[in-house]
């Protein structure tokens, strides 16, 4: 008896292995695919339209404005509205300026990027796809969507849901774990703009309040 058992323990256990072989053939097949759309994306620039609800739905945030990204790590976001904001990023160091408050915080490149739009228009798609267990969710050749789930237990957000029209990228949805998400729309993208390394440069203007992290080396006088 305990042999029969043994057996039949041992041939379910083979039929799980069987049945999820497949599986992760179709997830790795779906993690080449989308790093392959967005390998071909060297660098992107449109406008976005991002709005935060809760898990009813109701709005709680709306913003909207212009984004550069340029691989490999470098973005350039521009909320114009409800307020002025400007997010940038070389690969090494992030620069949030807020004009109101003339303050501009530095920051060191970090873990808590990974998942965000302005990382995922511009990172290495190798680096960001082994993070995450990918699916393909629809793929009719005009229209390809996916769905991205953070392999890491302690992730910012449960899953990630990235759309491409036309082989652009055109929305993303944000789903944290207190059931809230950020959708985000991309219009008017091109691949089609000039190459300016100094987009992806903050100069601080005279007289801003500056919050720099410990971890990030002031910029010899005269070079910030």
């Amino acid at each position: 008896m305990i042999r029969a058992r043994g057996g039949v323990r041992s041939g379910l256990l083979a039929g799980l292995v069987l049945l999820l072989a497949p599986a992760a053939g179709a997830m790795e097949a779906a993690a080449a695919a989308l790093a392959e759309r967005l390998g071909a994306l060297e660098r992107l620039h449109g406008r976005f339209e991002q709005s935060l609800l809760d898990g009813r739905g109701v709005l709680l945030q709306h913003a909207t404005g212009t984004f550069w990204a340029d691989r490999p790590d470098r973005f350039r976001w521009e909320t114009e509205a409800p307020f002025p904001e400007v997010l940038i990023g070389d690969g090494e160091t992030l620069w949030l300026w807020d004009p109101d408050l003339e303050q501009v915080t530095i920051r060191p490149w970090d873990e808590r990027l990974e998942g965000t739009p302005a990382r995922l228009l511009s990172g290495a798609p190798e680096d960001l796809v082994d993070g995450f267990e990918v699916t393909l969710l629809e793929d009719d050749g005009a229209r390809a969507a996916f769905s991205l789930r953070p392999l890491a237990e302690d992730g910012l957000f449960e899953r990630l849901e990235l759309v491409f029209e036309a082989a652009l990228p055109t929305r993303l949805v944000i789903h944290d774990g207190l059931g809230q998400r950020t959708e985000v729309t991309l219009r008017d993208v091109t691949t089609s703009f000039e190459a300016d390394p100094e987009r992806y440069r903050f100069e601080i203007p005279e007289g801003a309040d500056v919050i720099r992290d410990p971890a990030v080396s002031p910029a010899p006088a005269g070079d910030d």
